[in-house]
Parts: C-alpha cells; structure tokens; sequence
C-alpha cells in the first residue's frame, strides 16, 4: 500500500510539473494557440459552478444546455490539439481528470431529481479507479473504442436528464440509461482485463529477469571457484617445481662433496706411495 501512495505522489508531482513546462512554453500571443485544447478542457471545470446553481434553483432546461455546451469541448477538445500538432501527454491526463470533477460535481446536486443516475455514476467511478491504479502501478491501458463511445453516452445520458420533462426525450433518457451502463459493465470487464493481462506480463518479465539474474550470478560464481581452483593448481604445480629445483640442487651438491672426498683421498695414498 505505502509503494501506491509513493507512486500516486510522484504522479501528481509530475503531472505538476508537466502543467508548470506547458505554462513556460508560452512566450507569445501566438504560443496560446498550441494551448486552446487545453484551455476547452479547463473551461469545463468553469461551467460546472453554474450548472450546479442552476440545478439547485430548479432551472433544469438553462443547467441541460450548459450541460451540453461542456459536452461540445469535450467532444472537440481532442480533435482541435491533433489539428494544431498540439497533443502532449499533460493534455490527455488533463482531459481525464477533468472529465471525471466535472461529472462528479454536476451529477452530485443532479441526484436529488435523478437518483437513478447513482449507478451509471458509480460504475464510471469503478472504471476510473481500475483506470488510475493502473495509471500508478505504471501500467498503461489504453482508451479503447467502446470505452470513447461508453463516454459519449454517459455525456448523453447526462444531458438528456435534464429535459425528461419531455415525453419524446424521457423515452430516450431511458434507452440511454440501459445502454450507458451495459456499455459501463463492457469497459470495466475490457480495462480489468487488459489491467491484468499487462501485470501479468511485467511479472512474467521480473520472474525472467530474476531467473537470468540467477544463472549470471550461478555462472560467476562459478567462474571464481574456477580462477581459483586454477590459482591453487599453479601454486601447487609451483611449489612441485621448487621442491623438485631444491632437490636437484642438493643431489648437485652431494655429488660435489663426494667428488672432492675422493680428491682428497686420492690425494692422501699419493702422498703415501
């Protein structure tokens, strides 16, 4: 547990520091425009105030526009950084943590007159969470197809709830409702999966790396005991020699002695003839 919370802050501390690099990248009028994506997904967090006070005051149909307009830069916050060369990976994570405040905020108050809009919101938080401790773990599971259209009816659905007023688009509401969260239940089952079968992989890839590990260990291990074996085998060979070099000497030197005791003894019956 102590290991998530250390990731979680060095990813808040980098997605900082990724905010701080974009703000220093402009220099000019003109940098604000590489900035515009980023400034469509922030405006969502602006509208949110407003439609919360709407909702509280009871004005539902002024609240589904504001609702929708923030839907709009959501649809299109994306398309215009890939337009403008302008996608940067403090963009994405933006657009993420964004989406889910502004939901959270404006769906909070929405429960009072909607209250069966709890679960399509839970199952997007559930969704999220498998999203973000993946996100932590360093595990990176991309936004899939069913996941982009998941969104884009939970966003209906959302803005649809403010209208239900209206028999045509109540009708709707309901249809939403169903399909939002059986679209829910398909992308977290998808993210789950795909969260599991990439830990999968990087502890296929640890146990790996540590079984070679191992063996290089094993295999220098065994190197040493080898240079060693080697080493003892020269100072024995070594020591052989010496003994076997001393050994020659002193037979020469025997030899020696013995030739100038029969010197001296041919010497000794000379002298006596």
């Amino acid at each position: 547990m102590n290991e998530v919370w250390k990731n979680l802050k060095k990813k808040i501390h980098s997605f900082i520091n990724e905010g701080k690099n974009e703000l220093k990248k402009i220099n000019n009028p003109r940098d604000l425009i590489k900035q515009i994506p980023n400034l469509l997904t922030i405006s969502r967090i602006a509208l949110a105030p407003f439609i919360v006070a709407n909702i509280l005051s009871g004005n539902l149909l002024i609240a589904g526009l504001i609702t929708g307009l923030a839907s709009i830069t959501d649809m299109f916050d994306g398309k215009v950084a890939r337009a403008l060369n302008a996608s940067t990976n403090f963009g994405a994570n933006l657009d993420a943590v964004v989406d889910k405040i502004f939901v959270v905020s404006i769906t909070t108050p929405l429960f009072i007159i909607q209250p069966h809009l709890i679960i399509p919101i839970f199952l997007d938080l559930v969704i999220a969470t498998i999203n973000g401790y993946a996100h932590i773990q360093g595990l990176q599971t991309k936004t899939s197809k069913i996941g982009k259209v998941k969104t884009a009816f939970l966003d209906s659905l959302i803005c649809a709830s403010f209208f239900t007023q209206f028999k045509a688009i109540d009708t709707i509401t309901k249809i939403l409702y169903v399909s939002t969260i059986l679209l829910q239940l398909k992308t977290a089952k998808e993210y789950h999966d795909k969260y599991l079968f990439a830990y999968k992989q990087i502890k296929k890839n640890e146990l790996k790396t540590e079984k070679q590990k191992k063996i290089n260990d094993n295999a220098r291990n065994k190197q040493k005991v080898i240079s060693r074996g080697t080493k003892i085998d020269k100072a024995e060979k070594l020591n052989s020699l010496n003994k076997l070099r001393d050994t020659l000497m002193q037979y020469k030197a025997m030899q020696k002695n013995n030739l100038e005791k029969e010197k001296e003894k041919s010497k000794i019956k000379k002298w006596h003839w």
